[in-house]
């Protein structure tokens, strides 16, 4: 019988697109997939992967200029291909019973639970990893956890970025990085050395991949924020603009349990980057308004870097469990 790798399926969130979290204090926004990547790892190496495109349901059937910019996928590319429930089920077929894997696995898996509602399908049933939530958790010490910087800091070949396939692959490749690390061969083993919560969905519920410890400092916010949310309890800064007021943005993140700071110093946990600032190139992380997380970081604090993109990813999923509502009938 083949050993059990520490990830046997790895799947991409990177062919997301999402609107605006601007929509309300709590609501999320609709997240749909255009493309389904996927990684098979049998014996500790990746050994097929997997990129098909579908037609998003109906109701979430757009697309955003910004988004096909960063991914190439417009309506003129997913013209012809089969529908979501077509591939779903394809993409279930490969994945069997064995785990999956993704890079911000909570933005991904929020994703198919949007696309299963809108095509009144079944929640599948899976278990699944974070790759950002393990390497978070890793003590790698990065300016950032972007795919392109965690696979840089474990010496994994990052593909083309935006690429489903790749970015699969890249995702499954960072796990069996962090298991030869922690010299661990069983996803619930890295886990648990982590002190990380795998995540499951069932047809009827879900609950997030997670860091396991829960801050003991309560933040000067809302304090019936899921404590287990990644902004919950951390001191997030802002600088340069961004496309909601300095007060809209901090809003957001206190209602996550963060307290908003006027701007970094050496408590700050996560620093967002306005102006543009995309993180697709690793040298930016190192010049403009980065450099200061970065001669912080020198200096023992440990300030992460996120761009506008990946804020907004932390907001949609602001709880780490729940419930699909009864469908009207």
């Amino acid at each position: 019988m083949p050993r059990r790798d520490p990830t046997e399926v790895a799947g991409d969130p990177d062919e997301l697109d999402v609107r605006s979290a601007r929509r309300g204090d709590r609501e999320q926004p609709p997240r749909q997939r255009r493309s389904f990547g996927l990684a098979l790892v049998t014996d500790g190496e990746v050994t097929s992967t997997h990129h098909l495109l579908t037609q998003p349901p109906q109701e979430l059937n757009w697309f955003d200029a910004v988004n096909t910019s960063l991914h190439g996928i417009s309506a003129e590319t997913v013209a012809g291909q089969p529908p979501f429930a077509t591939q779903l089920a394809r993409i279930l077929a490969l994945i069997g019973d064995r785990p999956v894997t993704a890079h911000n696995a909570a933005f991904d898996i929020g994703a198919l639970r949007q696309g299963c509602v809108a095509d009144h399908l079944d929640w599948p049933d899976l278990t699944y990893a974070c790759s950002l939530v393990m390497a978070r958790r890793a003590g790698l010490q990065l300016l950032s956890y972007r795919l392109p910087m965690v696979c840089q800091a474990l010496g994994v070949t990052p593909g083309r970025h935006h690429d489903a396939g790749d970015d699969a692959a890249a995702a499954a490749g960072i796990v069996l990085a962090l298991g030869a690390r922690q010299q661990m061969s069983k996803l619930p083993d890295l886990a648990a050395s982590l002190m990380v919560r795998l995540g499951t969905l069932t047809g009827a519920s879900w609950v997030g991949c997670i860091a396991s410890m829960v801050p003991t400092q309560r933040p000067a916010a809302d304090l019936d924020a899921d404590p287990h949310h990644p902004l919950y309890g951390k001191l997030v800064a802002f600088t340069g603009g961004l496309s909601v007021t300095r007060a809209e943005a901090s809003a957001l993140v206190a209602a996550l349990g963060a307290t908003p700071q006027a701007g970094p110093n050496k408590h700050t946990d996560f620093l967002v980057i306005g102006d543009g600032f995309s993180g697709h190139d690793l040298a930016d992380f190192h010049t403009g308004k980065a450099l200061a997380a970065a001669i912080a970081n020198a200096k023992k604090a440990h300030i992460e870097v996120l761009t506008e993109g990946d804020l907004l990813e932390m907001l949609a999923e602001p709880v780490t469990r729940g419930e699909r509502a009864p469908q009207p009938v």
